[in-house]
């Protein structure tokens, strides 16, 4: 029987088999994207946010559901999360079940949004299908949605703001590229982690378009319109211009070295708050089992901020703790740690199947990440619409990485997951379109024609290619949004 159906499919036109096979694996990603729904759901129901109302969830919650607070911390936080929080309570009246669906909701939507984006990035349907399945089932991207947390509403504005760049991109129409500005100014007023990915892109997609003066001009009313008021909240409150929040407090508690840090706030009219925090990822021990390797902060960093002075308060604490060269590299080095291998909190109990596998999972992100710039450099040249994305994630590096703004977490480290699932992706299609060329002879160590790219076996091109196709490679199959 097994020869009569070798003889069979050797029968069968090559063409065919082709589609059996992508059949298969389209079937075997939806399975994936289905097991990682149903995933999220049972997940958030079964640990609902209400229920873990303490330290930062609680501050959210609490942020959120009074709507009318002026306090020093409400003032620090970005508005964007308050916001959401606050509309979530509205339509849910802090129904716990009510609150369960609406979570799930976004978390399901979340791996869609950056299929979305995948669809624009990438020149095939099964890569960016294969990047939904991924994003589906990563557990860092589900046990977050168990607690109110930034990351719960960041991640799926920072897909939408780069599925809104990439079609940009692709339109190069002013619409489109409002649509950018909105979003990506959604995805800062969240984290400000977003800030500088935001400047990258919209900067390089400025600059290579047309209409360059019509699209600064109204990308400014817009921008405008929606910090203006945010810039003079800020002032009449805290003394300061910070539309996306106070940042002192982060930046003196870094700069100081220290393992907590206190501010006692003072305002005209008597009141005061005291407010204490300590990072946890001073009380991990990130290189376990392998190393008992910890930070050497110790003692408390304080603060006393008179809120009708400003930010002058806030320049004489920093000036404290200049900012050396040898503070910087000790810094540096104990946040690198932290952020490539620290456990992402709160999504870390581990007596729970997701949060465990999504604390073992921390040691998979820096030797990927390592294994990806290295492959991004060799493969430079045959990037080609993947460029600005590789440079997007060397800001974040740069930025989250490098630059002395906060000290780490590993929760800090959820949008690197993301973006190094899609860019193992795409070198994962360069180098499989690299073999179809090299099987097809089309391929030469002096051709420099075949730098284009070729549809992937998702779409067009499923069979090796001829030497006479292999110099004018078909244009990725983007769908029109």
């Amino acid at each position: 029987m097994s020869g009569n159906l070798r003889g069979l499919a050797s029968g069968l036109p090559p063409q065919l088999l082709q589609l059996d096979r992508r059949w298969l694996i389209y079937a075997g990603l939806y399975f994936l994207i289905a097991l990682g729904i149903w995933l999220r759901v049972e997940h958030i129901f079964t640990y609902n946010p209400l229920a873990h109302i303490w330290s930062d969830p609680q501050r959210h919650w609490e942020q959120g559901t009074a709507t009318l607070r002026t306090d020093p911390m409400t003032l620090t936080d970005p508005v964007m999360y308050q916001l959401y929080i606050g509309a979530l309570a509205k339509l849910t009246l802090k129904e716990p079940l009510l609150i369960a669906f609406y979570t799930a909701l976004l978390a399901c939507l979340t791996p869609w949004i950056w299929y979305r984006f995948a669809r624009e990035l990438l020149p095939s349907r099964m890569q960016a299908t294969a990047v939904w399945a991924a994003i589906s089932l990563l557990p860092s991207w589900i046990g977050i949605y168990s607690y109110f947390m930034q990351e719960t509403l960041l991640l799926p504005l920072l897909g939408a703001a780069l599925y809104a760049s990439w079609r940009c991109r692709r339109k190069q129409t002013l619409a489109s590229f409002l649509l950018m500005v909105v979003l990506w100014t959604c995805a800062g007023l969240t984290r400000g982690i977003a800030i500088p990915l935001a400047a990258v892109v919209t900067t390089w997609l400025w600059l290579v378009q047309p209409q360059k003066l019509a699209k600064a001009g109204f990308s400014l009313l817009v921008l405008t319109l929606l910090m203006g008021p945010l810039a003079y909240r800020s002032y009449a409150v805290m003394h300061m211009v910070s539309p996306h929040g106070i940042g002192q407090l982060v930046a003196l508690y870094l700069r100081s070295g220290k393992r907590e840090i206190h501010v006692h706030y003072l305002r005209e009219d008597g009141a005061q708050w005291n407010y204490w925090f300590g990072s946890p990822s001073t009380g991990e021990k990130p290189l376990a089992p392998l190393s008992d390797w910890t930070t050497t902060r110790e003692g408390a960093v304080h603060a006393r901020i008179e809120i009708a002075n400003g930010a002058e308060d806030w320049r004489v604490a920093l000036a404290r703790y200049p900012m050396t060269m040898e503070r910087y590299l000790h810094l540096t080095g104990e946040n690198l740690v932290y952020l490539f291998f620290g456990s992402s909190w709160p999504d870390n109990n581990r007596a729970r199947l997701i949060e465990r596998l999504n604390h073992h999972s921390r040691w998979l992100w820096a030797p990927l990440c390592l294994l990806l710039m290295v492959g991004t450099l060799c493969y430079w040249r045959r990037l080609r619409e993947v460029r600005l994305f590789a440079v997007l994630v060397a800001t974040w590096l740069l930025v989250q990485g490098v630059l002395p703004i906060a000290v780490n977490e590993g929760r800090y480290r959820k949008p690197l997951e993301g973006f190094l699932l899609v860019q193992g992706v795409a070198l994962a299609g360069v180098l499989r379109r690299r073999r179809h060329l090299e099987a097809g002879g089309g391929l030469r160590s002096t051709n420099t024609q075949a730098d284009g790219p070729v549809a992937d076996a998702g779409d067009k091109a499923a069979l090796p290619l001829p030497a006479t196709a292999a110099a004018h490679p078909p244009a990725p199959d983007h769908v029109s949004a």
